[in-house]
């Protein structure tokens, strides 16, 4: 069948046969290539620039080998690479920093994924319809030579709409633990092996992800339980897979959760909330033509045009890396709980003691003319100068993954289909790989009084010393 290759510095080479090509070549999946991979990360890392264009062929390329491993089945193998190729199309700009502030304020809870299924379903048959009217015969012909083995002898348009369906339904297979969805986004999915692999690459920090990738993929298999079709894998490939586990750990705690990387994170946050009313968004994201023209260059572009002094200000310090600095760090780590439901009203508390301190530093009359008039300032304006950032709870190897999304271990020798925690239990010497849940709390200030704050003893000690790059 017709092909092109895109040469890739992770995979060396990325086959794209002619669906895939032409749904590459829509608008939907080019802009990609204009919303970063890392987005915050870049300004710690200067090599990750890379972007969710590039990230998606990576993923599709995985899932392609997954696919051929599990199945024989042309038209399956062929709408899970698309399904991977599409999985990351309803980001907007920024990525999860856009999810977790404008998506968020305007109720859209399942955020890029409801975006992602909506431009699927209602942008993408026309864009492919656009597409391939641009195209010579001979790749029409291709074209149409994989829409047959796919969905059938269809017309084209109708062909495309089909394509559109199905590829949705494999992610509504998320809510079963389809084995089609997990082979994209599951626990060991296609899109956490290019994004560990990809980002690791980027930032250089390649040591961190020393994983056997193709062992694990060519040991996972389908089996049936229950009446339904599950994805397990062979338990000889489980220290393989504590080690992309371990590996994605070490690139939350390295690079996603860099102290500076989520200071540049925060700061794009507050800058994406002065654009949810200046550029209003509200209505724009009401409109999918709208939507696809938003990007991490036009969002800031137009904010600068905009946006008043102080908006201003926020986007020439981004942009400098005069960036917002952590004064304290907490992990917090507990076992039949979530430490979530503790790190808001911790952070609170911790603020509310550094205010406490100074105060009472003040109040003893101790303190320089300059230093009293800064310290002044930050009690009288102490939510101007203190930011909250609560990230993502980290965990190693946690079995309740793999049981919410029906994926299993799968042991030959005794045909048993068993969950992690079983194996655990079989096996006593793996419980030392599993984890409890970690919550990372962290006070940043917008202003760098870092020095003020140490000098006169105002943060909390064992808050003050921390100095992991989590």
């Amino acid at each position: 069948m017709f092909k092109k290759v895109s040469r890739d510095p992770v995979h060396s080479e990325i086959y794209l046969y002619p669906l895939e090509i032409l749904v590459a070549d829509t608008k939907v999946v080019q802009r990609l290539r204009f919303l970063s991979q890392l987005a915050g990360a870049t300004m710690v890392y200067p090599g990750a620039t890379h972007t969710r264009f590039a990230h998606s062929l990576g993923t599709m390329h995985i899932a392609g080998i997954y696919a051929r491993n599990l199945f024989d089945d042309h038209s399956r193998i062929r709408l899970i690479r698309l399904a991977a190729l599409l999985h990351d199309v309803g980001h907007g700009p920024f990525s999860h920093q856009f999810d977790d502030v404008v998506f968020k304020k305007y109720g859209y809870e399942d955020g890029h994924d409801e975006f992602r299924d909506r431009l699927i379903l209602e942008k993408l048959p026309e864009e492919m319809k656009r597409v391939y009217n641009t195209y010579n015969s001979r790749l029409k012909r291709a074209v149409e030579e994989d829409v047959t083995k796919t969905v059938g002898d269809l017309p084209i348009e109708e062909a495309f709409q089909e394509i559109a369906k199905r590829v949705v339904e494999i992610f509504r297979g998320e809510e079963t633990g389809s084995v089609d969805f997990n082979v994209i986004q599951g626990p060991l999915g296609a899109d956490r092996l290019d994004f560990l692999l990809r980002d690791s690459y980027h930032s250089g920090v390649g040591h961190f992800a020393p994983m056997n990738v193709d062992r694990v993929l060519r040991n996972s298999l389908v089996r049936v339980k229950d009446g339904k079709e599950i994805l397990c894998y062979h338990v000889k490939v489980v220290d393989n897979i504590y080690s992309i586990l371990f590996s994605r750990f070490m690139m939350y705690k390295n690079v996603y959760f860099h102290k500076t990387s989520r200071a540049a994170d925060l700061m794009i946050q507050e800058m994406l909330s002065y654009a949810c009313e200046i550029l209003n968004l509200e209505e724009r994201l009401k409109d999918l033509d709208e939507f696809l023209e938003l990007t991490d260059y036009s969002i800031l572009k137009e904010l600068e045009m905009k946006g008043d002094e102080r908006v201003k200000k926020l986007i020439n310090r981004f942009k400098n890396r005069d960036l917002w600095k952590m004064v304290v760090e907490r992990p917090f780590s507990a076992e039949g709980f979530d430490p979530s439901e503790l790190s808001l009203s911790a952070a609170q508390n911790l603020i509310d003691r550094i205010v406490e301190n100074i105060r009472s530093v003040l109040e003893s009359g101790d303190v320089e003319d300059e230093d009293k008039k800064i310290l002044s300032d930050i009690c009288e304006r102490k939510d101007d100068y203190f930011r909250i950032d609560t990230p993502y709870k980290l965990t190693i190897f946690h079995p309740d993954e793999f049981l919410q999304n029906n994926v299993f271990l799968y042991d030959p020798g005794s045909d048993e289909v068993l969950t992690v925690d079983e194996y655990v239990k079989k096996y006593p010497a793996y419980k030392l790989m599993v984890s409890n849940m970690i919550q990372i709390v962290r006070i940043y200030v917008t202003e760098d009084v870092r020095e003020i704050l140490y000098r006169y003893r105002v943060v909390p000690e064992d808050g003050r010393r921390a100095v992991t790059r989590w």
